[in-house]
């Protein structure tokens, strides 16, 4: 049986009417973005005057705010900009911050001590050795990656005493949140800074499959619905039931609030929902808007084909809500004492309750004057529809002097505390001390790092010994398990650990194994840097580009979990990385970048699953084809961009930047194409300029991204 406790349920607000809306359909919290670094720059978001009013309005219920500072800031932004723009949240009481960008995270911790951290979906915690490495970092909650099943809430909640927030209602990303790419790359607007134009819910064909989904929707997925679950995630280790919509209506979220109190009051009783009661609300769900029907099967399967909308991608709704709002009006009498020398006090009574809230000393008036009525007035007009003063009492001094407003501070006291309201007592923020802008650039270290998904690529960079550079060779881990391992022995390769952490799926029994392979290993998450140090001793490890470093606040913070090199960023310009101090990172010269890391597989969905590693093609209406790759082993699948990114003559250009290293990144390149970018990239290092082919792209190293 599972321990008692309180199921948050988190609603969305784009604005102020949606905030209040949410709250009194039944939401216990609101989240909103404010004017700058939420994940929904193109929400209508909260001016801070309409923030401070929706947290004195939640607060005057006990209710709580969380402000989505979920995007990953440049170093500018991090070290002149957020620290007053949090201050000013701090100050009027916001109750937690959402947080994607590490740097930030340090940020906050040590000059907001008292703020409460909760970590971003887009982190992507997958495993308990992500909530393991967060709660160390001083988070109080992790809101977990939407793909995870009920065993795996399960684990993570028995392994780490820390709140955890689950996806119960809304749309579904196709790509694990923060390590989609594809709206950066194709058009510059990226879902890293907020600005995603889903390029997911358009229309692909898709080649190579036996079957045909041609002209469908195979990246769009239903929308999540859970009303059925929510006991199950109660039971799992759930804290808060997070509903999805920022941008919808202030209809649809009463709808989807008020229906998923109801569940998770049914949860935390331990009783269970009539059917048909419980169908009932489902369908009025459903109808408040769906995008091609519901789903839940993340909570039971890794995958499944029935998710993916397939035929229709938009979002349908009938824009009605029929969730009463009107608020209970509590009638009282409420009492005001002035007494020369002893403390102000406002005392508010029923039958159901008392409570008394106390001012500053009374002082005798210079001019005494009769104020009585006005202080009635003053005293009864709370400003709040939950509650009438019906009548006022005055013992009061005749000479007293009574400072109207704080006899209207200590009314709103009174009634908030009356009321249940939530009282925010903080210290002051630490003074901030921002980084000193690093211009200095050390010798050029010659280091490469050449990463490998197939045998062929691994044979031809192998042999690859380029004049003067040391060089790593990785292996991807779908190809470690599918090649003996002799093959990998006393070779110095890294593993590159698998895309995406799932300890149901992945490599909890090739410890030994791995240690005794390989001179290190790529991580690609803060679970697998955690991972590392519990599991394979602390051995050395590289940082991959999906450990964001767009700081050098960031870069300093995951340089201290012990990796010996990062990855550059694709999204920052020349410019931009100019900027940060590179001496700890590689930059990749060559390689198609990776748009998207999926739990659904479009071999499965086309074809079915036969456990066969193929490579099949996303064709969009500019012909533009984007490989997708199956990793069977970790069950992932990943899309990589329809052109390849070479800065192959700009290598020169790239040194003087002061990297440790370059980086060359093979995918679906054959042994001839291998051969070829070695090639160019000997010549370049010479001082040449070539490329590889006509047709290739320079990613965002000289546009950078929205």
């Amino acid at each position: 049986m599972s321990e008692k406790r309180h199921l948050e349920v988190l609603a969305p607000a784009g604005d102020l009417k949606t905030l209040k809306t949410a709250l009194l359909a039944g939401a216990d919290a609101v989240y909103f973005g404010g004017e700058m670094f939420g994940a929904r720059a193109y929400a209508h978001n909260f001016s801070y005057e309409d923030a401070e009013a929706g947290i004195s309005f939640a607060h005057a219920r006990g209710k709580r705010t969380y402000l989505t500072v979920n995007t990953l800031l440049k170093s500018i932004e991090i070290e002149k900009k957020v620290y007053e723009y949090l201050k000013a949240y701090y100050e009027a009481g916001i109750d937690a911050v959402l947080v994607q960008d590490i740097g930030l995270m340090q940020l906050i911790r040590t000059y907001f001590p008292e703020m409460r951290l909760h970590i971003s979906t887009q982190v992507d915690v997958t495993s308990e050795y992500g909530a393991r490495f967060f709660k160390k970092f001083g988070a109080k909650r992790i809101v977990l990656a939407r793909e995870l099943s009920l065993p795996e809430i399960r684990k993570i909640h028995a392994s780490c005493d820390i709140e955890l927030e689950c996806f119960a209602h809304g749309a579904l990303c196709m790509s694990y949140s923060g390590q989609c790419l594809m709206s950066s790359m194709i058009g510059g607007r990226s879902g890293n800074r907020g600005r995603c134009a889903q390029p997911c819910r358009k229309c692909y064909d898709l080649k190579g499959a036996e079957n045909s989904l041609n002209g469908r929707y195979p990246l769009s997925l239903k929308d999540l619905c859970t009303i059925d679950d929510v006991k199950a995630l109660y039971d799992a280790g759930c804290s808060s039931l997070k509903l999805e919509g920022r941008m919808k209506s202030p209809e649809y979220v009463a709808e989807v609030a008020s229906a998923y109190r109801w569940a998770a009051d049914y949860a935390e009783s331990g009783q269970i929902p009539d059917r048909s009661e419980l169908k009932k609300k489902k369908n009025i769900l459903l109808d408040a808007g769906t995008r091609a029907g519901s789903t839940d099967r993340y909570l039971y399967a890794h995958n499944d084909t029935d998710m993916v909308s397939i035929a229709d991608s938009s979002f349908k709704t009938n824009g009605a809500s029929s969730v009463p709002l009107k608020e209970k009006k509590t009638i009282a009498i409420a009492c005001l004492t002035a007494r020369i020398g002893k403390p102000f006090s406002v005392t508010i009574e029923n039958e159901d309750g008392y409570v008394e809230a106390k001012g500053p000393v009374v002082d005798k008036a210079r001019k005494p004057r009769d104020i009585s009525d006005e202080l009635r007035e003053k005293i009864s007009r709370t400003g709040d529809e939950r509650i009438s003063i019906e009548q006022v009492i005055l013992d009061i001094d005749d000479d007293a002097f009574i400072p109207v407003g704080v006899v209207k501070d200590l009314r709103r006291q009174a009634v908030s505390e009356f009321l249940g309201g939530v009282k925010v007592e903080r210290n002051e923020p630490l003074p901030f001390k921002p980084l000193p802008e690093k211009h200095s650039v050390k010798d050029t270290e010659k280091n490469l790092l050449i990463t490998c998904i197939s045998k062929e690529q691994l044979e031809e960079a192998a042999d690859f010994k380029p004049d003067g550079f040391s060089v790593i060779i990785t292996v991807n881990y779908e190809l470690y398990r599918r090649m003996p391992a002799e093959t990998f022995a006393g070779k110095g390769f890294y593993l590159c650990l698998p895309d995406i952490l799932r300890f149901d799926r992945n490599f909890s029994t090739v410890d030994e194994e791995i240690k005794k392979l390989f001179a290190g290993v790529v991580v690609s998450s803060f679970d697998e840097i955690e991972y590392v140090q519990e599991r394979l001793d602390g051995m050395p490890f590289i940082c991959d580009e999906r450990i964001y470093s767009w700081s050098d606040r960031s870069r300093n913070e995951i340089l201290k979990t012990g990796a010996i090199a990062i990855s550059a960023p694709y999204e920052l310009n020349d410019k931009e990385l100019r900027h940060l101090d590179n001496s700890s990172s590689f930059m990749t010269a060559y390689g198609r970048t990776p748009v998207m890391y999926t739990a659904t597989c479009q071999h499965k969905n086309a074809d079915g699953c036969d456990r066969k590693q193929t490579t099949l093609f996303l064709r969009d209406e500019r012909k533009a084809e984007f490989p997708i790759v199956n990793f069977c082993s970790s069950c992932t699948n990943v899309v990589y961009n329809s052109l390849p990114t070479s800065l192959l003559p700009y290598i020169k250009q790239i040194e003087q930047m002061g990297f440790k290293g370059l980086r060359i990144d093979f995918t679906v390149e054959d042994r001839k194409e291998v051969k070829d970018v070695l090639s160019i990239f000997s010549k370049n290092i010479d001082g040449a300029t070539d490329d590889v082919r006509a047709d290739v792209t320079r990613g965002h190293f000289h546009r950078g991204a929205e």
